[in-house]
């Protein structure tokens, strides 16, 4: 089984943990049955690959999770779940585009490129949430603004020397 297929189901398997047990803790019991839904529904999606269910899938799983949010889920339970869905959704799209392709020798590097991409798109957004939940202060409206776009033009900038 190829790596992106591994790593897609890991994250599967995250994030329908994180919404089950977050919907749980909350008393929500529906939304606890719902997760088990939203399994199937991805499921569905690797055994009749189509992009209306990986869309389906991708936007019920986010949904719930703003559900669990709204609901008095534990926050952190929740943003996890979006972050390994927004992956799930990203390895298998990845997955499909490159089942066409019979040569190994396109597939490795651009994986590798593709996985280093989406793990630091991880590693940064996972350490920002955790940060973002714990650390509380106000910044006038101009300078969230400076530093938005600083960080934009980091993230670019970023990106052109990863790309190379």
């Amino acid at each position: 089984m190829p790596p992106r297929k591994v790593l897609g189901l890991v994250c599967l398997i995250l994030t329908v943990l994180c919404l089950a047990i977050g919907h749980a803790l909350a008393g929500r019991w529906i939304g606890f049955a719902a997760a088990w839904i939203v399994l199937f529904v991805w499921l569905a999606q690797y055994k009749w690959p189509s992009t209306e269910l990986l869309t389906t899938a991708l936007v019920l799983s986010i949904g719930l999770a703003s559900i669990g949010l709204l609901a008095g889920a534990l926050p952190i339970l929740m943003l996890l779940a979006a972050a390994f869905s927004l992956a799930n959704w990203d390895l298998t799209a990845l997955d499909r585009d490159l089942a066409g392709d019979p040569s190994g020798q396109v597939v490795t590097p651009l994986e590798k490129k593709h996985f280093r991409n989406l793990g630091l798109a991880l590693g940064l957004a996972l350490p920002a949430i955790l940060l973002g939940r714990f650390v509380r202060f106000c910044l006038p409206f101009i300078v969230m603004i400076l530093l938005a776009a600083l960080a934009v033009f980091s993230l670019v900038r970023l990106w052109r020397i990863l790309s190379d």
